[in-house]
């Protein structure tokens, strides 16, 4: 079926609720480690708190995606029940996080806020090819990116105003933390909710209707699927592991087994969608493979810039840290959500210029001039005393980040099956959270032993990889079908 192409508001209200989700990523990436810090987390002990984000990541992601691809309710549509489960139980975390009396009650709640936002996020990928041309991938996929610079945008000022403006504390936090937790409580859901009311899915044909009955054929309820597959995952993953020796020398080994184990109508239900997603991961395109090594750099690095941001500004601008002067460093900490939603905000004013010039001149050349400008930003960033120059650096971070957000799916989207959609954007999700949780299992000893603890050097480590990342991109082979050409009208809700 050709899809029509859609307006430009149609593509803005479908994409509405990714600012809730990204609302909520921006405190986790601006508020979460300050808790920690203020809680009396030590430095070393700071990556292993942010454990939850990657690891709900490589879990719940790809299951989503694989899950979603399998659903189908003439009532609900594919992917928007996912979306309002993720929204509502991430609206419940945000409620209560700012409650955490303790640095173990703040790490659970992490966890579940994680795997809230990444059940209403996944699923969010999948719905741009799905609904959208070839030809309309770009501008969907950067509208994304738009809404994620203006939901983490919200997130800092948030944080940056409210610190001004609401003094005092209650329980272990300044009444700040509530104000800013609570407004994301709303965005969450009322952002996915303007969505699902604004955008249609379109039903499957009665071929794709088939098979898909075919493939829940003996299959439990989607929920007893999710839960089942999670319980498992670790051991199919070990499965994959162990076999990747032999199919060294027999290629088809991996195939075979999946294929006894889907033809076997117990290990088909207990392993659920792992069985489809590591057959998606045997034959997934090499460009892929090209893209995991430009992921591994970028978000090792970002997450070292995301967990060191606020203290090294306190570094450079205040000359103190968390243990020294904690009102100092709630002052930073507000300065560096102000820097936060200032790169943000770039994002958001230049997505839609980086979907032209991804379509002009190709999403190769653009994600790597854009690395380029992030990793020269943050080789400067822990260099500058004077707080309102450290919104130079952070310009082209942003523009980085709206690349980041948006412009890897371009090199990957035409070169995946339509039928898949959903578990390969989860399976991307891995190659994002993979180099998360080598940073959260690595980073510790990395800062003690080579980087003395020092925030400064951190980022600067930091802004090294992301150059390196820039190199990698130039490995891929991009496929050239982006380009923005008119076809049919839009089409009405």
């Amino acid at each position: 079926m050709r899809k029509p192409q859609l307006s430009f508001s149609q593509i803005i209200n479908m994409n509405v609720g990714f600012f809730g989700i990204q609302y909520s990523f921006g405190l986790q990436q601006s508020a979460v480690n300050p808790i920690y810090d203020m809680l009396g987390a030590a430095p070393d002990e700071i990556p292993i708190l942010n454990l939850a984000g990657p690891m709900t990541g490589l879990l719940i992601q790809p299951i989503i995606g694989a899950l979603s691809d399998s659903t189908w309710s003439p009532r609900f549509g594919r992917r928007k029940p996912f979306f309002f489960i993720g929204a509502l139980m991430c609206s419940i975390c945000l409620f209560f996080y700012p409650f955490s009396s303790s640095l173990w009650m703040a790490a659970g709640l992490l966890w579940v806020l994680d795997a809230a936002n990444n059940t209403a996020m996944e699923p969010y990928r999948a719905l741009i090819a799905d609904v959208l041309p070839d030809e309309q991938y770009s501008k969907g996929f950067l509208t994304q990116s738009f809404f994620t610079g203006l939901g983490i945008t919200l997130a800092n000022v948030s944080l940056f105003v409210f610190q001004k403006y609401i003094p005092g504390i209650a329980g272990s936090l300044p009444i700040w933390v509530y104000a800013s937790f609570f407004l994301g409580t709303i965005c969450s859901i009322g952002s996915v909710m303007w969505s699902i009311s604004k955008t249609p899915e379109y039903p499957p044909s009665e071929e794709e209707l088939a098979v898909l009955k075919e493939r829940n054929k003996g299959m439990p309820h989607p929920a007893i699927q999710f839960f089942l597959s999670i319980l498992t995952t670790l051991f199919a993953y070990l499965v994959l592991f162990i076999l990747m020796i032999p199919a060294l020398f027999d290629r088809k080994i991996i195939r075979r087994t999946i294929h006894w184990a889907e033809n076997h109508p117990t290990l088909k239900v207990i392993f659920a969608q792992n069985l489809e997603i590591i057959e998606a991961l045997t034959q997934m395109p090499s460009v892929m493979w090209k893209l995991a090594l430009v992921y591994l750099f970028q978000w090792y690095a970002l997450f070292c810039y995301w967990q060191n941001a606020a203290k090294s500004i306190a570094q450079s601008v205040w000359d103190t840290s968390p243990l020294e002067n904690k009102s100092l460093y709630e002052e930073a900490v507000g300065w560096t959500g102000l820097v936060n939603g200032w790169y943000n905000i770039v994002t958001f004013l230049s997505a839609f210029f980086l979907a032209k010039m991804a379509t002009k001149f190709g999403p190769k050349k653009v994600h790597f001039i854009c690395l380029i400008m992030a990793g020269v930003g943050l080789l400067i960033f822990p260099h500058i005393e004077n707080k309102y120059l450290l919104f130079a650096p952070m310009t082209g971070f942003g523009i980085a980040w709206a690349s980041m957000m948006g412009v890897p799916y371009l090199l990957v989207v035409n070169e995946i099956p339509k039928e898949r959609y959903g578990v390969y954007m989860g399976i991307i999700n891995m190659m994002i959270v993979i180099p998360m949780i080598l940073q959260t299992l690595s980073f510790g000893f990395i800062s003690k032993t080579f980087l003395n603890n020092d925030p400064g050097t951190a980022i600067t480590f930091a802004g090294a990889l992301l150059l390196i990342g820039a190199l990698a991109v130039l490995r891929i082979k991009e496929n050239k079908n982006i380009t923005e050409s008119p076809t049919a009208g839009p089409i009405g809700h």
